[in-house]
């Protein structure tokens, strides 16, 4: 069974919820998580997608669904 990382998780969660890439980074950096750069974002994605057979990041996003948490991520970007 696959599981993500709780860095992965905060990465899927944020564009579940409607966050762009450098959204994402904000809530990383809020979650202290590192790396929070765009690139190691978009690496991360790129691994993710390879390991769960996904072509795009709206299909990824889908099929890790139920990994998704609850974050207020207009709270943290304001």
């Amino acid at each position: 069974m696959n599981t993500l990382t709780e860095y992965e998780t905060y990465i899927i969660s944020a564009l579940a919820q409607g966050a762009n890439i450098q959204e994402v980074k904000k809530v990383l950096r809020h979650f202290g998580q590192k790396p929070d750069s765009v690139s190691s974002i978009e690496k991360k994605l790129k691994e993710l997608k390879k390991k769960f057979d996904c072509k795009t990041t709206f299909q990824l996003v889908y099929e890790l669904g139920r990994y998704v948490v609850e974050i207020d991520v207009e709270e943290i970007l304001k």
